[in-house]
């Protein structure tokens, strides 16, 4: 009697050798939903606790800064009324630097900085005759978490103090300008400030309803230590300039001759929000990359028996899993890219350590090779938002014709005589 199997019982042994590897790879993946769900659920509540301490932070290190352009006025000094007038500021130049220096609280790092700051503003007289001006600055942020340090308000290089009183909001500087001539404000301090800083720009109005135009105005700002791309805050008006300096400090110039805008002019700094924003979302579509690593890593390990690839799937897929809370955690003390990097290389050291030690190096370079485009590159698409969709399409056309090489070299093998269908073979 002829026992050899036909095409049912090679389909059958099939079933057996994939069925149940399958079954537990579609456990894992739901336990890997379940534990990523949890542990979503508790970044999502840090990051938010993380948030709602932000106003601790502003109230120890300081709140935005927005620093107001300065109005002033005028009227003859022999004039029969006291009334003032509006006047124009002839000529704005602003300076600001800033420092930043990162507060890290767990996974959420807020963005301070100390700045200095230096507004120098030309008061023309309009007329030949004396005239009585009054110039009037308005102070940055919100006077409960603001601090500033050497502060000082000058008319052509010297203090007025018999002229110039300071408000906790404003300083102003009454004062006469000969006929025909000018006077020089400069403003400086030095303040520390949290995520922004911006320069108010908006129209001053007088009581008869006219706009008042800012003329000459040039404000040049100096970013030092930001991690990652600047931003600018709704609704500001573009940088004129912007480069990159021999140091690495950001350097963006404002420069018009005349304007009437209500536009301001101002930066806001990187943070870790967008990370988080980008860690939950990995986190959130892990299970559907796992499912690829997972079946992946069947397929490398197809010349095992069902029993050995179930074990061995099961033991790397607790491995990848670590990789998130890994990362996460590291995230917290290194720079994101470092931490990223640290926790595939650590985790993949694992699996192919495993399969070098078990499964031989063929298969070992298969689950490094399934580490790279399973979990690497997702990784990597996620913490650049940016590039995301270019990076998993670039690494799906790889894949594929890696897939495709399979595919044909499978296709070339011989079916073995009587058996209706061809064995899968490890690849």
């Amino acid at each position: 009697m002829n026992t050899r199997p036909g095409a049912h019982g090679v389909t059958f042994d099939l079933a057996l050798r994939w069925l149940f590897p399958s079954l537990v790879a579609i456990t894992c993946a739901l336990c890997l939903l379940v534990g990523l769900r949890i542990f979503g659920h508790r970044m999502a509540f840090r990051s938010e606790e993380a948030s709602r301490r932000s106003a601790d932070v502003a109230q120890i290190w300081g709140g935005p800064l927005l620093q107001p352009h300065p109005t002033a006025q005028w009227r003859r000094a022999d004039a029969a009324t006291p009334e003032l007038s509006p006047a124009e500021l002839t000529k704005s130049q602003v300076q600001v630097m800033l420092d930043v220096e990162y507060r890290r609280r767990g996974i959420a790092e807020y963005p301070g900085y100390r700045a200095e700051v230096t507004g120098t503003y030309r008061l023309q007289n309009p007329v030949e005759a004396p005239i009585h001006a009054a110039f009037v600055i308005g102070l940055p942020s919100d006077r409960s978490s603001l601090m500033l340090t050497d502060l000082e308000l000058t008319i052509d290089g010297k203090e007025d103090r018999a002229h110039t009183e300071y408000a906790p909001d404003r300083i102003t500087w009454a004062g006469r300008i000969p006929g025909g001539g000018a006077a020089t404000v400069a403003l400086r301090y030095r303040a520390r400030g949290l995520e922004q800083f911006g320069y108010a720009l908006s129209p001053k109005v007088s009581s008869l309803g006219e706009a008042r135009p800012i003329s000459d105005f040039q404000l040049e700002l100096l970013v030092r230590g930001a991690k990652g791309e600047l931003d600018f805050p709704m609704g500001a008006m573009t940088p004129t300039l912007a480069e990159t300096t021999a140091d690495g400090a950001r350097r963006m110039v404002w420069s018009v001759d005349r304007m009437l805008s209500a536009f301001d002019v101002g930066v806001v700094l990187p943070d870790k929000a967008n990370l988080s924003a980008a860690l939950a979302k990995l986190v959130h579509n892990a299970p559907w990359f796992y499912l690829l690593y997972a079946f992946s890593v069947l397929w490398v390990m197809a010349g095992l028996s069902g029993l050995a690839r179930s074990l061995h799937l099961v033991g790397l897929s607790a491995t990848y899993f670590l990789y998130f809370p890994l990362a996460t955690y590291l995230v917290a003390y290194l720079p994101w890219p470092l931490a990223a990097t640290l926790g595939v290389v650590a985790i993949s050291a694992l699996c192919v350590g495993h399969g070098l030690r078990f499964l031989g190096r063929r298969r070992a370079a298969g689950v490094a090779a399934c580490q790279v485009f399973f979990l690497a590159v997702p990784a990597a698409a996620y913490l650049v938002p940016a590039h995301t969709g270019l990076i998993l399409v670039l690494a799906a056309f790889v894949a594929m014709a890696l897939a495709l090489r399979q595919v044909g070299g499978l296709a070339e093998r011989p079916t073995p005589s009587g058996v209706g269908s061809a064995e899968v073979v490890a690849p």
